[in-house]
């Protein structure tokens, strides 16, 4: 797979679980993030190609906010090496102001 990605990605130290809004399903933990996408690992595989509504929790308040909210679609996904994980690329299609501010606090604090 070639290499399109034109931002650093940046490795999250704390647990970031993300939530479809649609289901209320956890979906998984975000691994790397910046303001045009995030890397997943989740139990179950990801399906290709959809477009979610998501939450994420935030283990502290950051700018006011315990949570952010935004849209994202799912770009790639693969089965971890040791199986039974699997990492999903998504890519924000809608990012709220506020929640662009909260990724771009815990990118720039790394």
């Amino acid at each position: 797979m070639s290499e399109r990605r034109k931002l650093e990605r940046h490795t999250v130290s704390s647990s970031l679980e993300v939530y479809d809004l649609e289901t209320g399903n956890l979906l998984g933990r975000v691994v790397d993030l910046h303001v045009e996408g995030l890397m997943l690992l989740s139990d179950k595989p990801i399906e290709m190609f959809k477009s979610f509504s998501l939450q994420i929790n935030l283990p502290m308040t950051l700018n006011g906010m315990d949570e952010f909210l935004l849209d994202a679609e799912s770009l790639w996904n693969r089965e971890s090496i040791g199986g039974g994980q699997y990492w999903t690329g998504l890519h924000f299609t809608h990012l709220p102001a506020e929640s662009r501010q909260c990724i771009e606090k815990m990118v720039a604090s790394r």
